[in-house]
């Protein structure tokens, strides 16, 4: 379930809201070389923060988001058939009473709500995002545990079916907003919960190999299960189920705590190679500068072109964006960021680190922008985030040069989500609660620019500059690295 901040940062926040640039006693006894920086430990709280933002009314029926506690998800894929069909379990419950909803983008069958069969309707958010999600059919009390199971099927097109077998990727991108609803079903990225996944091909006549960043518990020819933690959400699952023979190379790393199992697989032995020689040293640094390495291995598919996505503790990347996805293990997949609206803290870091955390030459001179002044229901980043989000972190760094800089605030920052959910608002009260300043004016022109020409650009892909996050991969590159 999701952990939030507990209640005593937040309102230690708010009394530094108004400091006007004044230190508070940490802040006070900071220096350059050690900034008395204290992370904050976060504790579990029953029910994500925002869920009160995503109820959604139609026809004076209730619609209440689903609190996924676990799920167990049974996936069967026929190649003769050629169909992909799911059967889940799922328990829940919910902050307030009403209908329970969910995503899936797949048709479902068969409902039953504690043992009663029921049914589902597709409701669309109120906020104009083009989002659909499953509405059972039964209220149900609030605070309860809940049990609802179903099947599903999946459209053509989601996994591929070639030589006898299958092969499936969870292709995400948050760029384009795509996460594991595509496959099963899910709560919003800020619901976290832990699942079981068994996978079974079906009168299949080929050999199969599975990659994960799950737990694989049991392995048979044709039937694997795999074990997720309950601090992954629907951004965090890497499975890559294929009878493509695919070069790979596995590594220890020594980390600060502990020795990193890798394994590095690709479509050819030479990018294997390069990207495997390079980790070590990117690990190294990254520890330095962050914290001990928050997961228990990493898993790096390596392609030709610089298309990709992070994952918690995988990446599907290139040689040349490998260091921006391994931050990434740190920031978006350890600290994870809410919705769309919170997306531009994890890559407003990477971005800032590709350009060598440059500090800015002045604070509140540019134009506003918006980062975050969207619906709830936003899934993907805004793409502006690279140019604008690593300038605002520059402009950050030369605010808190007398405390260390920002980046002895990020790891603090890391070290008191780690595994746990992060939204923009916990974001600035955690930078003003550490450095007692009023970071208003900063939030409201660069995070938070609301004029109507603000609020509707997106920059485009080519308006990224040189940060080395990957473009979404295309339909024909994600058939050919399945």
């Amino acid at each position: 379930m999701t952990k939030l901040l507990p209640l005593s940062i937040l309102l230690l926040s708010l009394v530094s809201c108004g400091g006007g640039g004044g230190g508070s006693s940490s802040a006070e006894q900071a220096t350059s070389d050690n900034p008395a920086i204290t992370p904050t430990p976060t504790t579990p709280d029953e029910f994500p923060q925002g869920f009160d933002d995503k109820v959604i009314t139609k026809s004076s029926v209730t619609h209440v988001p689903m609190n996924l506690i676990s799920q167990e998800l049974t996936m069967t894929f026929d190649p003769v058939a050629q169909t992909v069909k799911g059967h889940s379990v799922i328990n829940f419950n919910t902050k307030q009473e009403g209908r329970p909803y969910f995503e899936l983008q797949g048709t479902v069958s068969n409902v039953k709500i504690d043992g009663t069969s029921s049914d589902v309707t597709n409701i669309t958010d109120p906020d104009g995002q083009n989002q659909t999600y499953k509405s059972v059919n039964e209220s149900v009390a609030s605070g309860d545990t809940h049990t609802v199971e179903f099947d599903y099927t999946l459209p053509s097109g989601r996994v591929t079916f070639t030589g006898g077998g299958v092969r499936f990727l969870t292709d995400m991108t948050d760029l384009n907003g795509k996460f594991f609803e595509y496959w099963g079903p899910t709560g919003f990225e800020e619901d976290q919960f832990a699942m079981t996944l068994n996978l079974k091909v079906a009168n299949g006549t080929s050999s199969h190999k599975l990659r994960t960043n799950g737990e694989i518990t049991s392995s048979e020819q044709s039937a694997w299960k795999i074990v997720f933690p309950d601090y992954y959400s629907k951004s965090s699952f890497y499975v890559h189920l294929t009878n493509q023979s695919l070069p790979s190379k596995t590594l220890v790393i020594r980390g600060i705590e502990k020795d990193i199992p890798v394994e590095v697989y690709g479509v050819t032995q030479s990018l294997v190679d390069t990207a495997a020689a390079q980790l070590p040293g990117l690990f190294k640094e990254l520890e330095g500068d962050y914290g001990p390495y928050p997961h228990t291995k990493f898993l790096a598919y390596m392609n030709d072109r610089s298309g990709g996505m992070e994952y918690v503790a995988a990446t599907i990347t290139s040689v040349a964006s490998i260091d921006h996805e391994l931050l990434h293990s740190w920031f978006a997949r350890s600290m994870i960021p809410a919705d769309g609206r919170s997306g531009w803290i994890d890559e407003a870091t990477a971005s800032w680190r590709d350009y060598g955390y440059s500090r800015a030459s002045s604070t509140l001179n540019r134009s506003a922008t918006n980062l975050a002044n969207y619906s709830p229901f936003r899934k993907s980043t805004p793409s502006n985030v690279y140019v604008d989000g690593r300038a605002l972190y520059a402009e950050l760094d030369r605010q808190f040069a007398n405390i260390g800089g920002l980046k002895p605030m990020l790891k603090a920052l890391h070290a008191s989500y780690k595994h746990s959910v992060i939204n923009n608002e916990m974001f600035w009260m955690f930078l003003e609660s550490q450095t007692g300043m009023d970071l208003t004016a900063f939030q409201e022109r660069y995070v938070t620019g609301n004029s109507a020409e603000v609020s509707l650009k997106s920059a485009t892909i080519s308006e990224m500059g040189a940060s080395k996050h990957p473009t979404p991969l295309t339909q024909e590159e994600i058939l050919r690295l399945r």
